[in-house]
């Protein structure tokens, strides 16, 4: 039990021994020459209990150098610090592919999106005429339209008629299905456009 006073006082004495001397310390301090750098020691030597973070590596300091007017300049002495990257430059976006237009890219996932300027003004219903004779319609029966535009049946009923390069009006309904109205006849026939 002797020993316990002893052993206390070094304990607590024991930082104080880590830590060199205060006049040591701020001649250190003192001597930095970058104001950033100085103020960070003064800081770390007034709150000694906290462990200061590791400092960076000082860069190096750079005496300027008087140019001579004269066209040629020695080269500089080499001082083994790599020279700085010149700055990134913007790169500007890849301008679109029109293959990928084309390719139908640009509307993957627009079914969500609200309508466009372009899709407002496409009609909500063509006429054109249904080229050759015309006998009525299958399952899977393709209208070729004097227009080029060709569609085909989906799950259509079989209808029977008989006529000559008969008009025909395809519409879309609000939502979002065409039907093919061939005049002479009542039944309409579901269709997609497949050209």
């Amino acid at each position: 039990m002797r020993f316990l006073p002893l052993s206390v006082a070094l304990l607590l004495s024991a930082p104080s021994l880590a830590q060199p001397s205060a006049p040591a310390e701020l001649a250190r301090c003192t001597a930095i020459a970058d104001p950033a750098e100085r103020l960070a020691c003064f800081d770390a030597l007034a709150q000694p209990a906290t462990p200061a973070p590791p400092a960076a590596d000082p860069e190096p300091v750079r005496e300027p150098v008087n140019e001579p007017a004269a066209a040629s300049v020695p080269a500089p002495e080499p001082t083994g610090v790599a020279p700085a990257a010149p700055p990134r430059q913007a790169v500007a976006p890849a301008p679109v592919d029109l293959d990928e237009r084309s390719s139908g890219i640009e509307r993957f996932g627009a079914e969500s999106l609200p309508p466009t300027a372009e899709q407002r003004a496409t009609p909500a219903s063509i006429e054109s005429r249904l080229k050759g004779e015309f006998t009525g319609w299958v399952e899977d029966t393709v209208f070729e339209l004097e227009n080029g535009q060709a569609w085909q049946c989906r799950k259509c009923r079989s209808v029977y008629h008989r006529a000559e390069s008969p008009r025909v009006t395809i519409r879309r309904s609000f939502t979002g299905v065409y039907w093919l109205k061939v005049d002479g006849l009542n039944q309409q026939a579901k269709v997609h456009r497949i050209r």
